[in-house]
């Protein structure tokens, strides 16, 4: 009789574990970030993640000399709540009562990141390049998913999860011995996992982002410091191309509306630095089809110095940790000397526990 209350309990350990499920299966989507943004040194200046990976790393073409990092603090504290769920992260939770789904419209503020960026950046009345420190916050104040489509999903892949068949000899000897079967098995359980592990997009999103940025007149310390400051509002809406398809991946178009509002210091004449002031307004339309995406946005620039950025991009992902993206076309300038094309490399990493459970 012990033994098999003994079983009993592996069995529903089991059941609890097999119905967690690892973030770090998923692919990162991250191509930039708001401290890069704000020093407009990015193959892309409208972009809203999902965001999945506990930090993300952004280099530019010139390795070395411009490098971001991404820290989204939601997967770096309390990862051993036990109330941490994939529904909640998401947003669409289902009435313990009713059974209704039900939205909660602030729950992206969980996708919450703070970033930090340097560049050697060339400007405009400048002699040579200066190193540029920046610092950024962007949090979605609003998302809106289709629920049915989540939670269909969801409960997808804790069927698949539940459905895993483990052997009683493992069953008997413990959480320790199941935990290391899992381990041992990754491979078939991501199998059974990959039809419900494509991207699901908000209908709609509307993210905030602020950032800071800081030069050394001089490029020396005790010089006196030049600064720019900015903030901005993107709304995104994704309509998903291959509904119903049983392709590994969601195609989608995604369309993109941004303004901004920026305060430059970074300008100089006769070795005297003065502050501009920008409002930005732009838009991006976006497809992506499985690991390539093909974007073009154009932004507005209206304030002291009226001008236009027209760049189209591709974004491919490598591996689901690894992303590369480039973009070419017109940048911000008030000189005919404005072609820019921009090569990125992104990677992904989560840290510590990075499970969460499905329900």
């Amino acid at each position: 009789m012990r033994r098999l209350v003994s079983v009993l309990l592996c069995a529903i350990g089991v059941g609890l574990y097999a119905q967690q499920v690892d973030l770090s299966e998923f692919t990162l989507t991250n191509t930039s970030s708001p401290a890069f943004v704000l020093v407009e040194e990015t193959p892309t200046a409208i972009y809203m993640p999902e965001n999945l990976k506990a930090i993300a790393i952004h280099a530019l073409d010139n390795f070395g000399e411009s490098l971001s990092v991404e820290l989204t603090p939601h997967f770096l504290i309390n990862q051993n709540r036990k109330d941490r769920t994939y529904q909640k992260y998401i947003g669409v939770i289902e009435d313990s009562e009713t059974k209704e789904l039900k939205q909660k419209p602030f729950s992206g503020i969980n996708t919450t990141t703070i970033s930090l960026a340097y560049v050697d950046k060339s400007f405009s009345g400048l002699p040579d390049e200066r190193k540029t420190y920046s610092l950024g916050v962007r949090t979605t104040l609003l998302r809106f998913y289709n629920k049915q489509k989540v939670h269909d999903n969801t409960i997808g892949m804790a069927t698949a999860l539940s459905n895993i068949t483990v052997p009683t000899a493992v069953l008997v000897q413990g959480e320790e011995a199941i935990q290391e079967y899992y381990n041992s098995n990754q491979e078939q359980i991501n199998a059974l996992i990959q039809p419900f592990q494509k991207t699901i997009k908000p209908l709609f999103r509307l993210d905030a982002a602020i950032g800071y940025s800081v030069l050394f007149k001089e490029n020396e310390i005790d010089s006196g410091t030049a600064n720019r400051f900015g903030s901005w509002l993107t709304a995104e809406t994704s309509l998903i191309l291959n509904e119903g398809s049983e392709a590994k991946t969601n195609n989608y178009f995604n369309l993109f509306v941004t303004a901004r509002y920026i305060e430059d210091g970074f300008n100089t004449t006769n070795n005297t630095f003065f502050t501009n002031y920008y409002r930005d307004f732009g838009g991006k339309v976006e497809f992506e089809f499985g690991r390539i995406g093909f974007a073009y946005e154009y932004i507005s620039r209206d304030g002291t110095i009226n001008t236009e950025r027209s760049v189209g991009s591709i974004n491919f992902t490598i591996t689901k940790d690894i992303s590369v993206n480039g973009g070419f076309g017109k940048d911000f300038t008030v000189t005919d000397d404005n072609l820019i094309t921009i090569f990125g490399i992104h990677w992904g990493i989560n840290t510590g526990n990075s499970k969460v459970k499905l329900n």
